[in-house]
């Protein structure tokens, strides 16, 4: 059988290999890349602008490095999020280099956001728009446009049409017009003066004037709202659950007309997709209804300008 020797008085060493991290703005980025217009622009425009620097303190980030990535992060992919501009921070070279090595949390972004930026952030970019025309001659007499359709992330169960939500609201109108008859002759029955007149347009604040009446009522004759079941309802309780589910529909109803504006369709699940005819979809059927949107460009001289 072996024995174990043990040495008291010794020195580990933990073994590393050197490699070399730093970045290098002339070697390691392409001198086509998007990051160096980004940054020959920014410097060159009055930053003051559009930042306001009366509100950076000693220990915040510097409001031009700021700037400059949010800028880069717009113009490579149109939009990204505050978290993913601190993630960019930590992963993409160019990033790196116009942070120095620093990592501004997503809490940075969004006060610099909030609080610094003087402009929207698309009136910056037409602002730099108007800017790169300055420096180069781009003919904008002749603008080509084209475009596409691109799905949404929506389920396509999920539309809303217009003709559909103006023929609803006038059926549920014509509903609330009988229970306010039903109401009227309530009170007549019961030798009340209270008479309510019937609009031709649908006004969910005179419903609410009317749910209001009815409540006063049953106040002031010591009729007790009852819920659940076992309990039966008063006859003007349930004209008033009946207006009350009548106004709900009519609200529902109001929404869906100003979020479709001048539009025949949106998607509950995304109010900012249109349906449309797609060209394919995922049976290979076409002229398939899905909710998508059209997108387009217009370019002169080889710049996407609008």
């Amino acid at each position: 059988m072996k024995t174990l020797e043990y040495i008291e008085n010794y020195n580990a060493y933990q073994p590393y290999m050197l490699l070399n991290f730093n970045l290098s703005f002339e070697k390691d980025i392409a001198h086509d890349d998007i990051c160096r217009t980004v940054i020959e622009v920014v410097e060159e425009v009055n930053i003051a602008k559009y930042v306001d620097f009366t509100n950076r303190n000693a220990h915040g980030y510097d409001g031009v490095m700021m700037f400059k990535l949010i800028m880069l992060a717009m113009a490579d992919s149109g939009y990204v999020s505050t978290r993913k501009l601190s993630k960019l921070c930590k992963t993409d070279i160019r990033y790196m280099f116009i942070a120095q090595n620093q990592k501004p949390s997503h809490q940075a972004f969004q006060r610099f956001i909030h609080d610094d930026l003087t402009m929207p952030i698309e009136d910056i970019f037409y602002e730099i728009n108007k800017y790169i025309e300055s420096k180069i001659f781009i003919n904008t007499d002749v603008l080509c446009i084209d475009g596409t359709k691109y799905e949404a992330n929506a389920n396509k169960n999920t539309f809303v049409w217009r003709a559909n939500t103006i023929r609803n609201r006038t059926k549920r109108w014509k509903k609330v017009i009988l229970c306010l008859k039903k109401i009227n002759k309530y009170f007549t029955e019961q030798n009340i003066a209270l008479n309510y007149s019937l609009l031709k347009e649908p006004s969910i604040e005179y419903m609410l004037a009317v749910a209001d009446g009815i409540e006063r009522y049953m106040k002031d004759y010591n009729i007790e709202f009852v819920h659940g079941k076992g309990k039966r309802k008063s006859d003007i309780q349930r004209l008033y659950d009946e207006l009350k589910e009548h106004a709900i529909k009519l609200w529902e109803y109001a929404i869906h007309m100003e979020l479709l504006g001048s539009r025949n369709s949106f998607s509950k699940t995304d109010p900012d997709a249109t349906f449309m005819h797609m060209k394919y979809d995922y049976y290979n059927h076409t002229n398939v209804f899905k909710p998508g949107y059209n997108v387009q460009i217009g370019v002169s001289d080889g710049y996407i300008r609008n």
